[in-house]
């Protein structure tokens, strides 16, 4: 199993809200502001490369059934 596997999209997600969240309390720590931004960055990057792998999974999905989606019902 790859780390790409083991990837959770929802928990990722989840951390990003979390770290936003953080951001929105009043007083931050500078040194934990920096750490959290980049974490926060690497977790969007990792969640945006996980959407564009499902599109392009979701569109190769389309282009293998295309013949079947054509194929008009008979009567």
């Amino acid at each position: 199993m790859t780390a790409e596997d083991e990837f959770n999209f929802t928990e990722a997600y989840e951390e990003v809200e979390k770290i936003n969240e953080w951001f929105q309390k009043e007083e931050t720590d500078l040194e934990e502001a920096l750490q959290k931004y980049e974490q926060g960055m690497e977790l969007i990057l990792k969640c945006k490369e996980r959407l564009k792998k499902t599109e392009n999974k979701l569109e190769e999905i389309k282009k293998k059934y295309a013949p079947i989606q054509s194929v008009s019902p008979e009567k």
